[in-house]
């Protein structure tokens, strides 16, 4: 009995048109990202990547397209919402302003109020 094919995840897609926009194959892709056929696949069907490897996947792509931080932002915000969490980079920049914490919390409550 065959394997059967598992769908794409959103963040999946999105990847594969990066990796054809960038004029490579997967295989050249996850060669160049350093690692292996089956994690690549598991990465494209189910949960993305920890930060250090979505890092160098970017790091990847944006050696063959120009910079884009929509892309970037894109990037990383499919791969949190396939993980239901916060993009990386977001909770990056939080931690690292420690000080700025209440002045966060407020502006978020009142992007958050003015949608109610």
């Amino acid at each position: 009995m065959g394997r059967g094919r598992r769908e794409k995840s959103e963040f999946g897609a999105y990847l594969v048109q990066a990796i054809k926009d960038a004029n490579m194959v997967q295989e050249e892709f996850y060669t160049a990202v350093g690692i292996k056929k089956p994690y690549f696949y598991d990465i494209l069907t189910g949960s993305p990547p920890p930060q250090n490897t979505l890092e160098k996947m970017l790091e990847v792509l944006e050696k063959k397209l120009p910079p884009d931080k929509s892309r970037r932002n894109t990037f990383f915000n499919l791969a949190a919402k396939c993980r239901q969490e916060i993009p990386a980079d977001i909770v990056d920049l939080i931690k690292d302003h420690p000080d700025k914490w209440n002045e966060i919390r407020r502006k978020l409550n009142e992007l958050f109020a003015e949608q109610l």
